[in-house]
C-alpha cells in the first residue's frame, strides 16, 4: 500500500510538470518581453482581445482556478462575474483518503454570494479577469527569466488561462500564478 501512495504521488507530480511545460517566451526587446503559449497568441494580443470580448459579452463570465499538489491535495475555486462585478465564489478542496489513496475526500467546501464574499480564507482570490491580467503583467511575467521558467497561455479565442512561473531550483509544488481550467461567457 505504501508503494501505491508513492506511485500515485509520482503520477500527480508527472502530470503537473507535463501540464506546465507547454509555453515559451520570445524576446522582443531587452526591456519588454512578449510571452506566447500554445495558442499562438502573445500576452499583449491577449489583453487587447480580452477588452474586445468582454465588451461584446457584457463583461459577464465565470472561470475556475484549480490547484494540485504532488501529495494529492487539490482545490477548485469558481468565480462568477456579472457586468464586471464578482457576484459569487465557490470553493472545494479534496485530499486522498487514508485507506484508499486513489479515492478523494472533501476537506472543505463553501459557496459565497454577494452578501458574504470574502468571508472564507481558503480559495483563489476574488478577482475579475481584468485583475488577473494586471496581476499577471505586474507580478508573474516580470520575474527574472534566468532563475524562473515563465508560463503564459490563452484559450483559443485569446482569453488568458495560464500565467505564472516556477523557480528553476524548486522541486515540489513550485508554480506561482494561476491556471484557469474553465472559462465560460454568461
Amino acid at each position: 500500500m505504501r508503494f501505491s501512495k508513492i506511485l500515485y504521488r509520482f503520477f500527480v507530480l508527472f502530470l503537473t510538470v507535463v501540464s506546465f511545460s507547454s509555453c515559451s517566451s520570445d524576446d522582443n526587446s531587452d526591456s519588454e518581453k512578449e510571452f506566447v503559449g500554445e495558442s499562438g497568441i502573445n500576452s499583449s494580443e491577449s489583453k487587447d482581445l480580452w477588452l474586445s470580448l468582454k465588451s461584446t459579452n457584457k463583461d459577464s463570465y465565470k472561470y475556475t482556478i484549480e490547484t494540485a499538489s504532488w501529495t494529492g491535495f487539490a482545490t477548485s475555486t469558481t468565480i462568477k462575474v456579472e457586468n464586471g462585478e464578482v457576484v459569487s465564489r465557490e470553493f472545494i478542496s479534496t485530499q486522498p483518503q487514508e485507506e484508499n489513496p486513489a479515492e478523494t475526500e472533501i476537506v472543505e467546501e463553501y459557496i459565497e454570494t454577494e452578501s458574504d464574499l470574502g468571508t472564507h480564507e481558503s480559495g483563489a482570490d476574488i478577482l475579475t479577469v481584468d485583475e488577473l491580467y494586471s496581476l499577471c503583467f505586474a507580478e508573474y511575467l516580470t520575474v527574472d527569466t534566468d532563475s524562473n521558467l515563465i508560463y503564459f497561455d490563452t484559450t483559443s479565442e485569446g482569453v488568458i488561462n495560464t500565467c505564472g512561473y516556477v523557480n528553476k531550483n524548486c522541486a515540489d509544488d513550485c508554480f506561482v500564478g494561476f491556471k484557469l481550467t474553465d472559462f465560460t461567457w454568461l
